[in-house]
C-alpha cells in the first residue's frame, strides 16, 4: 500500500459514513456501499460481515471522535456557556452525528439492539459532558436541564429540521430571560 493512501477497510468506512449521513439507515445497502466505494463486494464482508457490523463500527470512531472534542472543550478556560454552544456546534457540524441521532429519533425500530445501545451510550455521553460544563456554573439539577433544552432546540433540532440555528447571543438571550 503507498504512502498517505487509506486502507481499503478506512476507504469503506468514510464512503459507508458519508452514505448514512445521507440516506439514513433504512436507505444505506452494502450494494450501494460496494457500488460508491469502488470495491468488490467480498472486500466489504471481509472487513465488515454484515451492515450491523458496519454501521457499529462507524458508531464506535463517532463515538470516540465526539470524546476527544468534548474533553477538549470541557478543560478549555473559556466561559461554560460558550463551552455549551461550542459542544452543540461540534455535534450539528458533523454529518454523521446528525445522522446518528436521525436513526435514533427517526429509524430507532429499524436499528436493532446493540446500534440502539450505541446510539443511547452517543446521547448520553453527549449529556454528561453538558452536565459536567453546566454543574461548574450552575449547581441546581432542574436549572441545567433547562439550559440544555433551550441548546438542544435552538441548535440541534433545528440543524436536524435543517432550519437556522440560533446564535450563541440568541441561545444566551433566551437564558437570560428566565434568570438563569
Amino acid at each position: 500500500m503507498a504512502r498517505g493512501r487509506p486502507s481499503k477497510k478506512q476507504h469503506i468506512l468514510d464512503i459507508a459514513e458519508q452514505l448514512f449521513s445521507k440516506f439514513g439507515y433504512q436507505g444505506t445497502s452494502i450494494d450501494l456501499v460496494v457500488r460508491e466505494s469502488g470495491v468488490s463486494k467480498p472486500t466489504v464482508y471481509n472487513n465488515f460481515p454484515s451492515k450491523k457490523v458496519l454501521l457499529q463500527t462507524l458508531i464506535h470512531r463517532q463515538i470516540e471522535l465526539s470524546m476527544a472534542q468534548q474533553s477538549a472543550v470541557i478543560s478549555d478556560k473559556t466561559d461554560g456557556y460558550d463551552k455549551i454552544h461550542t459542544l452543540f456546534c461540534h455535534l450539528v457540524n458533523s454529518p454523521f452525528a446528525l445522522a446518528l441521532l436521525r436513526m435514533f429519533y427517526g429509524e430507532v425500530q429499524k436499528l436493532d439492539a446493540d446500534n440502539l445501545a450505541l446510539c443511547q451510550l452517543f446521547e448520553r455521553q453527549f449529556e454528561q459532558s453538558c452536565d459536567e460544563i453546566l454543574t461548574d456554573i450552575i449547581d441546581h439539577q432542574p436549572t441545567t436541564l433547562v439550559i440544555v433544552a433551550i441548546y438542544k432546540n435552538g441548535i440541534l433540532n433545528k440543524a436536524l429540521s435543517g432550519l437556522t440555528q440560533l446564535s450563541a447571543e440568541e441561545l444566551q438571550q433566551q437564558i437570560k430571560v428566565l434568570r438563569i
